[in-house]
């Protein structure tokens, strides 16, 4: 498949979206004490993940299978989409952020996502924190899916789209539900 400029333009943007939201899902599954908030972050993080390699598949030119869209609400251990790495790959994509050296892309994202927790956020800033995150990334992608050329792409990012979208409403009704998200 040939990318148009504009094509590979929006899917390098959504690359580094995507390993941003790796490494705040990741982060955040460990920093907050919530059974279930850290069980909504964990899948998010999983079907993240597989949200990156399909946009880096499109990237080299080759349309990604995808599955069906998962569960908003998934429950422990359970996961629509395969979260393991690819072949050749070892390790989580936040260990593989946190190894990249230098001054390229990864490295940049590694070093300004990587938290300590000192003094940290409270669980309700970091659901806003993810639930602004998840707003933007689909802004992208609404955007990326008006001016790309291909069906394929079209396709594989409104599906990506609708899971971080899935992902947000989850958050939202979490929020709600701790009396974090009043509608005005």
């Amino acid at each position: 498949m040939q990318l148009t400029q504009k094509e590979r333009m929006y899917l390098t943007d959504a690359k580094h979206h995507e390993e941003l939201c790796i490494a705040k899902y990741n982060h955040y599954t460990e920093a907050v004490s919530d059974p279930e908030l850290k069980q909504i972050f964990s899948h998010s993080g999983h079907q993240k993940t597989n949200h990156l390699h399909a946009v880096e598949q499109l990237l080299q030119g080759r349309v990604p299978q995808m599955g069906a869209t998962g569960q908003s609400r998934p429950t422990t251990g359970q996961h629509t989409m395969s979260s393991s790495p690819r072949s050749g790959q070892t390790g989580s994509v936040t260990q593989r952020l946190s190894n990249t050296s230098g001054t390229g892309s990864l490295g940049m994202v590694a070093s300004h996502t990587q938290y300590t927790g000192q003094g940290g956020l409270s669980e309700e800033q970091i659901c806003n924190d993810l639930l602004t995150t998840e707003k933007a990334v689909s802004d992208l992608y609404d955007s990326a899916v008006f001016e790309s050329t291909s069906q394929e792409i079209r396709q594989t990012l409104n599906h990506i789209q609708r899971e971080g979208q899935d992902h947000a409403f989850t958050v939202f009704q979490f929020m709600q539900k701790k009396g974090w998200y009043q509608p005005q």
